[in-house]
């Protein structure tokens, strides 16, 4: 019993310090507004509330002043960060832009370049007529080795008409429609075109492998042929002009038995970077179909 009457006095004594520290401190406050309404002279009360307040009131004043500081610096940091962000993506679309006027202009470059060699060639070859084409498509099958061209029946091209680029014989027109054309390509296993060894003038025919490489035959164990030895077309049936490029003679196996030697040949022509190409007429495949005119 002592103990719960001693508790209940220690927390009314609480009680009424907590209620005489909240009348001292309205007092003051009180004190304090009427001072300083009522009055422009300051009392010692009044200055000591004001020494006391002093500081906190600074401290506030800076907190607030720093906060509104970092509140517009992180705005400006904010705008400037969104701006940096479109700037970036515009300097990329920009650059990208670029990049593709680069790339489009040196694709210009590279096809001049690859047409004005054809031009220079196509001049060389004096009256004979011909047809610019460009490669629009290739055979899927690696054996059968053909492109499609860009012209056909209404450009004047004929089937059979020998096929050229600057650097060399490419193949023969083996099917046609109007507007396109189908040309067998040198390298087909089918293909077979009468050459000559340039420096000894020695007959030969030409055979594709289905591969990169030509196989020469029919060359006589007697003959001289030697790995560098120039081939060039024969000109024999008149499909292809004489003298044209083939391919430089890189591989020679003498086999005991047999007539014939037995040679490879790697082609003048790349057949990896074919693009532009010339279509030659034949002189007597027009005189026949102009004959067959009405």
């Amino acid at each position: 019993m002592r103990k719960k009457s001693s508790r209940k006095r220690s927390d009314h004594f609480r009680l009424f310090r907590i209620v005489l520290l909240a009348g001292f401190l309205l007092t003051s406050a009180f004190i304090f507004l009427v001072s300083t309404l009522g009055s422009q002279n300051f009392g010692s009360l009044h200055k000591l509330i004001l020494e006391a307040a002093g500081p906190l009131q600074k401290f506030v004043a800076i907190g607030s002043a720093s906060v509104e500081k970092f509140k517009s610096e992180y705005i400006d940091i904010l705008q400037d960060s969104l701006r940096l962000r479109e700037e970036n993506k515009r300097l990329v679309q920009q650059l990208q832009e670029n990049e593709q006027l680069l790339n489009k202009s040196r694709e210009a470059m590279a096809t001049n370049a690859s047409l004005r060699k054809l031009l220079e060639f196509k001049n060389t070859l004096g009256e004979q007529s011909s047809v610019a084409a460009t490669i629009i498509g290739k055979d899927p099958s690696a054996m059968f080795r053909s492109v499609i061209i860009d012209q056909g029946s209404n450009s004047g091209i004929m089937k059979g008409d020998p096929v050229v680029n600057n650097d060399g014989v490419v193949g023969q027109v083996f099917t046609i429609t109007p507007n396109y054309a189908k040309v067998l390509l040198a390298i087909a296993p089918s293909s077979a075109i009468d050459v000559l060894l340039q420096e000894t003038r020695v007959r030969g025919i030409l055979k594709g492998n289905g591969t990169l490489t030509y196989r020469l035959e029919y060359i006589l164990k007697t003959a001289e042929v030697k790995e560098g030895d120039h081939v060039v077309t024969a000109g024999y049936g008149g499909v292809f002009p004489t003298g044209l490029q083939v391919g430089v003679v890189s591989k020679i196996i003498k086999k005991p038995r047999g007539m014939f030697h037995e040679i490879e040949v790697t082609p003048s022509v790349d057949y990896q970077k074919l693009e532009n190409l010339l279509i030659l007429h034949q002189p007597n495949m027009i005189e026949i179909k102009q004959m067959a005119q009405p």
